[in-house]
């Protein structure tokens, strides 16, 4: 989920000040506010968003009003490229008593992921994500880094799940996106192309072959922003059906586009126009759209006991 991000610039008394400033000056075409005294208080309003974002920061560190803070980004002790397989990445967040989760698969990290309790052994090609939640705070943005390392890549997930003839309630089952989807253009209640990602064998029997259709819909569809706020999409797994029987399944994940807040502001301070002109900036900057792409790989759980032995094409 993307986390709440306060603009300073756009709050309070400041905002006030200033929009009270630029409306003065638009509105008296003669020489009653001259340019300097215009540029001046373009200085002080600099001057005071800078001591805004100093204070904010200040109390998101200190967590001295956790009710209003955002918990800051966690940190990786290795930086992204190619390292040495079996690198141990340490993963700290600045915020006190934040909980780190982190996801290793593609997926955006939420509070359902791995929890962070040690560091983390990179032993295969990576892309390691986490985020950070504090208490009484908004949770972290995400921090990503990509790791690449000689030899083959992650293990790919079993082909064949072997079953008794029953397949039983909390089973893994291996499964991937079929079909591109955009945070730009997906809706809530969609359908998305999921299939099972391995046969399910009774015996020497295949019950349920590799690529048969899953039941999944989305349940967050949020475009990018302005201010670099960055798309996701969120999609939940509901059922397998095969044969008319009909195999309840519980699972989904989430992805976050990329986030480009840090650029907005970037561009916003190098900006020597004028003040309304930074606002511009800050509001005209985009995030990353989310985009789900075929052949992402995770796993969902089977709701309830389903009899495999119907399924049995050699059964009499």
């Amino acid at each position: 989920m993307r986390a709440v991000f306060y603009v300073a610039v756009l709050s309070g008394a400041s905002l006030m000040t200033v929009l009270g400033s630029v409306s003065a000056y638009c509105q008296d075409g003669s020489a009653a506010q001259s340019m300097r005294d215009f540029e001046k208080t373009e200085r002080q309003q600099d001057e005071t968003l800078r001591q805004q974002n100093e204070n904010q920061q200040q109390m998101a560190q200190q967590n001295s009003d956790p009710a209003m803070g955002i918990t800051a980004q966690p940190k990786f002790s290795v930086k992204q490229g190619k390292i040495q397989p079996g690198t141990m990445v340490h993963v700290t967040c600045p915020t006190h008593y934040a909980v780190i989760y982190y996801t290793t698969n593609g997926w955006s990290p939420t509070t359902s992921s791995r929890r962070y309790t040690g560091p983390i052994p990179i032993t295969a090609t990576t892309t390691l994500q986490a985020i950070a939640q504090a208490p009484k705070m908004t949770q972290s943005s995400i921090t990503q880094a990509s790791y690449k390392v000689n030899g083959p890549a992650t293990p790919v997930l079993p082909l064949v799940l072997a079953a008794d003839g029953v397949l039983h309630a909390k089973t893994r089952l291996h499964l991937a996106t079929n079909s591109t989807v955009s945070s730009k253009t997906a809706e809530v209640g969609d359908k998305l192309d999921i299939v099972l990602d391995q046969d399910v064998k009774v015996g020497d029997a295949v019950v349920i072959a590799k690529g048969t259709a899953v039941d999944a819909t989305i349940a967050i569809a949020d475009p990018a922003g302005t201010v670099g706020e960055p798309g996701d999409i969120a999609f939940e797994v509901h059922s397998l059906a095969v044969r008319g029987i009909q195999i309840p399944i519980k699972g989904g994940e989430s992805l976050e586009g990329i986030s480009h807040q840090k650029r907005a502001f970037i561009t916003a301070a190098a900006l020597t126009v004028t003040f309304v002109g930074a606002v511009a900036a800050v509001m005209m900057t985009h995030g990353g759209q989310a985009e789900i792409k075929p052949g992402m790989k995770f796993t969902g759980a089977v709701v309830a006991d389903t009899p495999l032995l119907a399924l049995n094409p050699d059964r009499r």
